[in-house]
């Protein structure tokens, strides 16, 4: 079976301090059960008729509320039908990664359960950064909680079964209780979204190792990003310095891997067996 995995910009985020440009990084998947969204960006109604709490969020990051950026106006530009995405896993419902899910009302939201609960009871400010309104519909979240394994080291939860692709649940708790990367298996290796357990933007949690001059976040303390991001950075670099070659790590506003992604995937398509 061919399986093809779209990179998608599903928010672009340009605040006026700090001055920079970013994203928010999604993945559209193709399986043998239909199509698996990973995270979703915002959602059309954030633009339209976003929620007070949204529309400060919207102002302050210098969102342009385009509403082709939205995950089902990029699936339905791809020739896909919405319905069809029958399936989104999220690495944390934060509302700049959950807005679309109500654009999929019929899809299964995979999470994992210590997210949901980090979402439902929040404790602390960063925790306190989701739009219950994302999931006022009352969509079929499928909760995982039984870890089945490793994954280069990592604790691994299985997200569809049997399906192909392997798709992983990786716990990278830090950013939220319950925050996770996910894991995509492919013919050319594996693709890692780690969520917001890393960034490009401050040296002191950027495990790429990008030049200073693309991290305009570098005024920040050190300790302020480890806060904010999580404990994950170390193991993340050594993830990339042993198993570059197997696993394609990102995270989830990293525009220069999208930026690398998108032109591979433009040159020479991730079309899989």
């Amino acid at each position: 079976m061919l399986v093809k995995i779209y990179h998608l910009n599903c928010g672009t985020l340009s605040p006026l301090y700090p001055r920079l440009h970013s994203i928010v990084y999604c993945l559209l998947v193709e399986t043998d059960d239909g199509l698996v969204l990973v995270d979703t960006g915002f959602g059309v109604q954030d633009y339209v008729k976003p929620t007070r709490m949204m529309d400060i969020f919207l102002k302050l990051m210098g969102v342009p509320c385009n509403v082709e950026e939205t995950a089902i106006y990029q699936v339905e530009a791809l020739g896909c039908d919405p319905q069809d995405v029958r399936h989104i896993v999220f690495t944390h419902l934060h509302l700049d990664h959950a807005g679309g899910m109500r654009d999929f009302p019929n899809a299964n939201i995979h999470i994992f359960k210590g997210e949901f609960e980090s979402a439902m009871s929040p404790r602390g400010l960063v925790e306190r950064g989701c739009d219950s309104a994302h999931w006022a519909h009352n969509p079929k979240w499928v909760l995982h909680d039984r870890v089945d394994g490793e994954w280069f080291g990592f604790p691994r939860l299985r997200v569809l079964g049997g399906n192909t692709p392997d798709i992983y649940l990786i716990p990278l708790p830090g950013h939220t209780r319950g925050h996770c990367g996910v894991a995509i298996a492919s013919d050319h290796g594996w693709l890692f979204n780690c969520g917001d357990a890393a960034s490009p933007f401050h040296k002191e949690v950027d495990p790429h190792g990008y030049p200073r001059d693309m991290q305009p976040l570098n005024i920040l303390p050190g300790w302020v990003s480890r806060r904010l991001i999580g404990p994950h950075v170390p193991d993340l670099r050594r993830l990339i310095q042993e198993h570059g070659d197997e696993v394609n790590m990102f995270s989830s506003h990293d525009v220069y891997s999208f930026e690398k992604n998108l032109e591979r995937e433009i040159t020479s398509p991730l079309v899989e067996v």
